[in-house]
């Protein structure tokens, strides 16, 4: 079984269901029919691998949890049919995050998800001692995220001048995706230096992520890099950080980075609260990959999140611009 990750660990352990019934004539109850032989290997391994490295697994009650799910698997013939069990597998980790992705077209998904993107019209503010940028979800290529990189930065470069009082970073639709572009153009509003780090279950440091020189770093590999780096003519400006419900997982990442920032602020609503990290593992049926979150996310003064992020000041949406821009000002 091939799986990527910072974080690999498997341990196999086969489940054993039995079923038996006292009748009068003392005779066992013929067992259920049992799951054709590649969907019963698919949901082993499954269970196999959220049991080990699920970010919620010492939460689960995880003898319920194989009985729901073998229980669901059934008789089930094809990994197609069964693939609603792997909709409750994921639904009981809780985390609201984890997936798994067929052939990098569709998905399997067991949460609730998060509230939708607000309808934000502003990408501009009437306010030209105030720099402001928007960074929404992203999902795609390396090259993709290069260049999304270099165009934050080069925003950020267009905008800066030495009377500026300071910077809105817009956050509340973006919904997550890869969050090393996002890292790597804020660079200059983030500052060097570590920004965040990752957790396991155990609340140990697992790895750490940072911006140095135009390079948005997974403790010392580079992510995305960007050819031509800015830095800000005034680095220690304030930085307010507008978030809402849609901010999710690497959006939340991203929000994290300017936690303990000198002179920063957020402003708006509770984030969608999935601030945790995934690993990647191949399971064992053509295509499908498990997309599973291990590690909750910290942020660079040691607090651990994994759940929502909650903003400095609460403001309703049709106000948050207008108090980050006081905050500012003031």
């Amino acid at each position: 079984m091939k799986h990527s990750s910072l974080f690999r660990r498997l341990l196999f352990i086969s489940p054993l269901v039995l079923s038996t019934a006292l009748l009068s004539t003392c005779s066992v109850k013929e067992a259920a029919p049992e799951p054709a032989g590649p969907v019963k290997d698919f949901f082993t391994q499954l269970i196999q691998i959220v049991e080990q490295n699920s970010i919620n697994r010492y939460k689960i009650d995880w003898p319920n949890y194989k009985d729901q799910v073998w229980a669901k698997v059934g008789s089930a013939k094809t990994i197609v049919e069964a693939e609603s069990a792997m909709v409750l597998a994921l639904a009981l980790l809780k985390d609201n995050h984890s997936q798994i992705v067929i052939d990098n077209k569709r998905s399997l998904y067991g949460g609730v998800g998060c509230q939708a993107a607000p309808a934000i019209t502003t990408s501009t503010i009437a306010e030209p001692a105030i720099g402001y940028v928007e960074v929404r979800g992203f999902s795609g290529t390396d090259p993709e995220g290069i260049a999304l990189a270099q165009a934050i930065q080069n925003d950020i470069a267009r905008q800066d001048d030495k009377k500026l009082k300071g910077w809105i970073v817009d956050l509340r639709r973006n919904v997550g995706g890869n969050m090393y572009p996002m890292i790597a153009g804020l660079g200059p509003l983030l500052g060097e230096g570590r920004c965040g780090n990752f957790y396991d279950a155990d609340n140990n440091l697992k790895a750490t992520y940072a911006y140095q020189n135009g390079v948005a770093l997974l403790n010392q590999s580079s992510m995305v890099a960007v050819s031509r780096p800015y830095r800000l003519l005034n680095e220690n400006a304030n930085v307010a950080v507008l978030i809402g419900s849609a901010t999710a997982s690497s959006g939340e990442a991203t929000t994290i980075a300017f936690v303990g920032r000198a002179n920063t602020r957020l402003f708006g609503a509770a984030s969608c609260g999935v601030s945790t990290g995934n690993s990647q593992y191949d399971l064992p049926f053509y295509g499908y990959r498990l997309n599973l979150f291990t590690v909750n996310i910290g942020d660079r003064t040691g607090k651990i999140y994994g759940g929502e992020i909650k903003p400095d000041e609460l403001v309703t949406e049709d106000q948050v611009l207008a108090r980050a821009v006081k905050w500012i000002n003031q």
